[in-house]
């Protein structure tokens, strides 16, 4: 394996990641990504983060990932490591725009030295298992179906209909960040936070729907996860 720093620092702070028994290629160091026009004028705040990253592609047991990585305000190496998946692992319900940025960048597996402690808002890539990555997105609520019925039942509220709803984010606590297929529209569903970037959506119990703040669909929610690293990086 022809390991550089970057990716050197990543396998070192995601160290449960990477098994001895895996087979891992470094096939390209500092790659220069050729992204899209249409990612570009869709993405314009992610697609200046990554001009300014340094990319590595590697392949592990045959995965194909790629590694973004900058330098943070404190000189730190920190990054992304984003699965590149072929399109007919996703489902049929992803929208365009989630497409789009799944062929130009990938989804983002890991994070690494986020500088969570320096960040003044909640980061979008905090304790997140995943975010974007097509073939782990799901329709409906991932197992939540009963606590919120349960929860509209002992509130005597309605419950909204999530039939068209995607989860792309999947929080370790089991938080989901969704959006309708439909309007595009991005909520977050979770039964236990201290959020301070949320409100609770009307008419919904306290612990289920909330809306983020200043994030209204899929594209804004992009965008203000790389103005979140945009800010702290050099």
């Amino acid at each position: 394996m022809n390991i550089n720093n970057d990716f050197e620092t990543f396998a070192n702070e995601i160290a449960w990641f990477i098994q001895p028994s895996d087979k891992v290629f470094i096939t390209k160091n500092n790659e220069e990504l050729e992204t899209s026009q249409e990612f570009k004028d869709l993405f314009p705040t992610l697609s200046i983060l990554i001009e300014k990253a340094r990319k590595t592609v590697a392949t592990i047991n045959d995965q194909k990932y790629t590694l973004f990585a900058w330098d943070d305000l404190e000189g730190v190496k920190c990054g992304w490591f984003c699965k590149m998946e072929d399109e007919a692992s996703f489902p049929n319900e992803l929208i365009s725009e989630h497409k789009m940025l799944l062929a130009n960048i990938g989804g983002i597996q890991e994070s690494f030295n986020d500088f969570e402690e320096f960040s003044e808002t909640e980061l979008f890539t905090d304790n997140q298992n995943f975010l974007f990555i097509g073939s782990e997105c799901k329709k409906g609520l991932d197992g939540w179906n009963d606590y919120y019925s349960e929860s509209c039942e002992e509130e005597g509220l309605k419950e909204i209909d999530y039939s068209n709803m995607v989860s792309f984010v999947n929080e370790a606590n089991g938080t989901l960040t969704m959006y309708d297929t439909t309007t595009k529209e991005v909520l977050l569903f979770s039964h236990d936070h201290c959020f301070d970037n949320v409100i609770c959506l009307e008419n919904q119990p306290e612990y289920t729907f909330h809306t983020f703040k200043g994030v209204d669909n899929f594209v804004d929610y992009v965008e203000e996860l790389a103005q979140q690293w945009t800010n702290h990086i050099k």
